[in-house]
Parts: structure tokens; sequence; C-alpha cells
């Protein structure tokens, strides 16, 4: 990409992830206050609210999808980019109730014209993130033959502790007391001392990547979470039953920077 294409790319996937933080927290607040549900069904409110961040999500990752494409310039990206914004879906995204259409329509429309009329001297100042790239389905298939003969994973199955594992060189944590203990960037130094620059993050369902270590973030989001390297010499997972598994070299890095590891080894998803 050129360098202003670049910048226009950084610009739509910060615009995605700051709208779904905003629009998730509001979300939250109306589950806390009860106001999202009604018997079984949503409410008017929540209906306004949540498909604008899965509508934004699925742009996210297909602009993420485009972070490798060969466009000629700026004029030629806004206009791919704000397709990708009117068009883009994922298994949440279809929506029967009225509410959420309108919603997910003025998302939509908000982000296309953000990134066909964002101006140039703004671009100029968008500050860098961390490398991210989806991966196509053939090589997330490639990726997960690797992790599979390595460490026994498949796509979409249980790995440990939820199932067996012949790896002795594994533990698996709570993960909340994990997460609190070590920040994410403690994961994107290790790995950047071991040489480590990319890192794999493949899940039960939905979008995989190829990130910077810095962007390495080991948690459960809806779907079951695998973080590897080429080398395949280390591995996290993280499962829907509030656990973090820690596996190869990592897993010694991690006992000798958590001094209370051995308090929070998994057993049982419930816990305080």
């Amino acid at each position: 990409m050129s360098p202003e294409v670049e910048r226009l790319h950084t610009a739509a996937r910060r615009y995605c992830s700051e709208h779904v933080q905003r629009w998730a927290e509001r979300y939250q607040r109306l589950s806390d206050a009860g106001r999202d549900r009604r018997g079984y069904g949503y409410t008017t409110e929540a209906y306004r609210t949540f498909p604008r961040y899965q509508v934004l999500e699925a742009i996210r990752a297909d602009i993420e999808r485009l972070s490798g494409s060969d466009l000629r310039d700026l004029e030629e990206a806004r206009e791919l980019f704000s397709l990708a914004g009117l068009t883009a879906q994922n298994e949440f995204t279809s929506y029967d109730e009225p509410e959420a259409q309108v919603a997910a329509r003025e998302e939509r429309e908000a982000f296309a014209a953000f990134v066909r009329e964002v101006p140039a001297d703004v671009l100029r100042e968008v500050e860098p993130l961390p490398y991210v790239r989806v991966l196509p389905a053939e090589e997330s298939e490639r990726v997960w033959d690797s992790v599979g003969r390595a460490w026994g994973l498949e796509p979409g199955r249980y790995w440990y502790p939820l199932a067996e594992t012949d790896r002795a060189d594994v533990e698996a944590f709570q993960d909340r007391p994990l997460l609190q203990a070590v920040a994410p960037e403690w994961f994107g130094a290790v790995l950047s001392q071991r040489g480590v620059e990319r890192v794999w993050e493949l899940r039960e369902y939905g979008p995989e990547y190829e990130l910077d270590v810095l962007a390495v973030e080991p948690h459960y989001n809806g779907a079951e979470g695998v973080w590897t390297s080429p080398a395949l010499d280390w591995i996290l997972y993280a499962s829907h039953e509030s656990s973090v598994t820690v596996g190869g070299w990592m897993l010694q890095e991690l006992k000798q920077t958590w001094a209370e590891w051995d308090r929070h080894i998994w057993t049982t998803p419930f816990f305080e």
C-alpha cells in the first residue's frame, strides 16, 4: 500500500475499533440495567444498539482482509473501503427486526461516509496500529494443519483442559487472575525477546488473523481462541470455560513472572 492508503486503512480500522467499543459498552449498560430483554426477546433499545457493533465487527474484518491489497491511489481505496462498509457480512449481521435493520444501516452509512470524506490532512496525523491481517480460508487451513500436528488441536474441537492432551509442557489457568496478573503487553514483550514478530490467532469460528506480537491478547470472545507462531514452540488457548492454557517455553516464562501461578491452576469454571 502507498503511505496515504495505509493511513486510510489505519483510520478505518481505528474507527471500527473505537465505535465497536462505544456501542458494546452502551449495550453492556443496558444489560446491567435489565433493559436489554423482554421475556425471551430483545427490547427496542437493544435492537437499536447491538447490531451496530456486530456490523462494525464485520466491516473491520473485511477491511483487514484488504491489508495486503495493491491499491493504486487514495481515491480507489476510499471507494473500496466504502463498499466494504456497505456490504460486509458475518454470521451475526442478518436482521429481521426493523429497528435492528435501521441501526445496522446507519452504522454502515456512517462508516462509508467517514472513509469517503476524511480529509487527507487529517489522515497525515493518524497514528499507526499494530499489524493485523485476516487469513484467507486456504491459509487458515494450512495453519490449522501445522498447529494440529504440533499440539493436537483441531478446528472446532476443544483442547486442554476441556480435552486430554499428550503434551507435558502445558498448564491451564483461571483466566481472570492470569490476565489481571499479566498484562497483554507482557506477551508481546516475551515474544519479541524471542525474535517473534508475527503471531497467528485462530478461532473456533469467525475471522482468523496474522498479528503483530503487540496485538496478542489471549481471551475468549465468544469463540475458543488459539495463539502461536510458525515455530510452533509455544501456545495459548482461551476457552469458554474461563481457562487460558499456556504451553511450550512460554509456560516457564510465565511461572517465573507470576509468583502466584500455582494458586490459580484451572480446575473448574466456577472460581472466585
